[in-house]
């Protein structure tokens, strides 16, 4: 008799599993955008004759089912943490070193690819009638390679391509990969793929040295940290119980300035945007973010000051405060966005130099550098 009522308890309690997970689907609510994952849901599919003849429309099903399960956040929380802790981090997009940084897994560079857009750079400049100075922003893993399982830290090969742009004519590196190996380990977030202010000034009094100017002090500029900080990788590498971190920012002092944006009405007088505080990705405060043509203006700067003209994804975003106080005008153009010359905005803004600030990875992956005119 006890028998049959476990066998019956153990039958119900297993269908009420079953039930639960389609009952808690229906009843929860419905969601499209991840704030943990910083990405869209998938939306429901549509059914059509072809769909279902090509099995597409089961692929998106699955999509959507798992996008929408109940508490997936949790279980791929889970799932992330035992891949950490069983030492199957190599399977991962992120890397976790022993010191806690979410670091990304390294780009697979190919010399030919790279090579190409090096031509393309030093063509864009040849037009500019500039020598275009490339900052190359290591990548974390390769900085803090000490830090990472050996066979972990072998697979970053960012010195490779770094000597490559060092051999190569027509264009000009701008050498700080050795001083952050000896001092830059801490200069990236924690849970983010960008360097701190400490990295971006430090790159900061390369390229003035390198341009032949002398850098301001760290007193020309006014620190702050603002708490709560997440990046992408702690985003991206579902480790959601590591802790957030400062946002480091330097501002320059006595800098009266405007600040135009290509695809955005209005002329705004600071190089931060605080709204962004209030939203998933904190990053856009500086400079609001990626846009296809920034122009600073410094009215405090002298006649005489430089305009320069910088090509650039995000690192971009966060070099330009410590650069606005020596320049006259700072055009920034992303070419992710837009399909506008070099040479012609070079030429439309009286360019003095040209500088190319970029991550190693987007110099080596990035497919609008190879469209450069």
């Amino acid at each position: 008799m006890k028998r049959n009522v476990w066998n019956t308890l153990t039958v119900v309690l297993f269908a009420l599993l079953l039930s639960a997970v389609p009952i808690a689907f229906l009843l929860l609510p419905y969601r499209t955008f991840s704030d943990a994952e910083r990405r869209y849901l998938a939306e429901p599919p549509k059914v059509s004759e072809q769909k279902l003849s090509d099995w597409s429309y089961d692929d998106k099903v699955e999509t959507f089912l798992a996008d929408h399960l109940p508490l997936r956040n949790a279980l791929v929380s889970i799932n992330a943490y035992a891949t950490l802790y069983t030492g199957r981090q190599v399977s991962a997009d992120i890397y976790c070193d022993s010191e806690g940084y979410l670091i990304e897994a390294p780009t697979d560079f190919n010399a030919a690819e790279v090579e190409k857009r090096l031509d393309r750079i030093a063509k864009a400049g040849e037009r500019a009638g500039l020598v275009p100075r490339l900052l190359i922003v290591p990548s974390t893993g390769y900085i803090r390679s000490e830090t990472l399982p050996k066979p972990l830290a072998a697979l970053y090969r960012d010195g490779e391509v770094l000597k490559q742009i060092e051999e190569k004519q027509g264009v000009s590196l701008v050498p700080i990969a050795g001083r952050f190996r000896d001092e830059g380990a801490s200069w990236y977030y924690r849970t983010d793929h960008h360097w701190t202010a400490d990295g971006a000034f430090a790159a900061y009094e390369a390229y003035m040295r390198a341009a032949g100017h002398e850098p301001l002090s760290k007193e020309a500029f006014t620190r702050r940290g603002i708490p709560g900080y997440s990046g992408s990788t702690r985003s991206r590498s579902a480790l959601w119980l590591h802790p957030t971190e400062p946002l480091t920012v330097d501002e320059p002092k006595d800098c009266e300035l405007t600040v135009t944006f290509s695809d955005r009405e209005g002329t705004f007088t600071s190089l931060f945007f605080a709204e962004h505080l209030n939203e998933y990705d904190w990053y856009p405060y500086f400079l609001d973010g990626n846009h296809p043509v920034t122009v600073i203006e410094n009215r405090n700067a002298a006649a005489d000051a430089p305009v320069l003209l910088m090509v650039k994804d995000s690192f971009g975003n966060t070099l330009a405060p410590y650069l606005v106080p020596s320049y006259r005008t700072i055009v920034m153009v992303d070419p992710r966005y837009t399909k506008q010359s070099v040479s012609e905005l070079a030429a439309q803004y009286g360019a003095d130099e040209l500088l190319f600030c970029y991550s190693i990875e987007r110099i080596a992956t990035e497919e609008s550098l190879k469209l450069l005119k």
